[in-house]
């Protein structure tokens, strides 16, 4: 449904599926196709290349609301002296229970480790831990199924955090996560789970790491 907007990067749109009848959703609030760098936008400038059919696979098994900015001119998922953006209203529109927003880091931003979870405080972290154990349980079990998947034992070598004193991303001016309305999620991933050679495309590591993060996620937002 939406992977004709996700190639886009000469325009900026926002795509919306919302389902009212299921408490999860899904957020992209910074999605750029592959290979292009930074969006039209002074407040966050660079993209989080390829996050965008991240969300769309999860939103797509778990049949919940899927909310996509891409190669955006605003900052959606903050909030703005004129008003909250169509994103934020969106969201607002879905009224979930959960909301999970998937992002992408550079190679040098998150420091030490490969993903950071956060849930936009120190009160809140309990719910980010549950995830990145249930992340790193799934993990394990697969690799204990397929022993000699390369790609598997990669996987079980990522550094995960959701620590909220050591992450770098906090997501703390995240309006879209601080909103006590709703359990939120910050992802932040690694380029290695977003770029492939092929740009339209998520490399295999990745789209193993999308199938085991969206059980994950049905595991634990429930």
């Amino acid at each position: 449904m939406h992977s004709d907007i996700l190639k886009l990067n000469d325009v900026s749109i926002f795509t919306a599926d919302i389902k009212e009848n299921n408490s999860l959703a899904i957020g992209v609030p910074h999605h750029t196709p592959s290979g292009t760098y930074k969006m039209p936008c002074e407040s966050h400038k660079y993209g989080d290349e390829n996050t965008g059919y991240i969300g769309n696979y999860i939103a797509e098994m778990l049949n919940c609301s899927f909310l996509c900015a891409c190669n955006y001119f605003i900052d959606p998922n903050k909030n703005h002296d004129y008003n909250y953006s169509d994103y934020y209203l969106a969201l607002q529109r879905c009224r979930p229970r959960y909301l999970v927003e998937i992002h992408g880091h550079g190679p040098f931003n998150a420091g030490e480790y490969d993903i950071e979870i956060s849930c936009g405080s120190k009160e809140e972290e309990i719910y980010a831990h549950n995830l990145r154990k249930e992340i790193q349980r799934l993990i394990n079990n697969e690799c204990l199924k397929n022993d000699s998947d390369g790609d598997l034992a990669e996987l079980k070598k990522l550094r995960i955090n959701s620590d909220f004193d050591n992450i770098y991303f906090k997501a703390t001016k995240s309006s879209t996560i601080t909103d006590k309305r709703w359990v939120s999620y910050h992802i932040e991933l690694p380029l290695m789970l977003r770029i492939s050679d092929k740009k339209e495309e998520l490399p295999k590591i990745g789209e193993k790491f999308t199938n085991i993060l969206c059980k994950a996620i049905a595991n634990t937002c429930k």
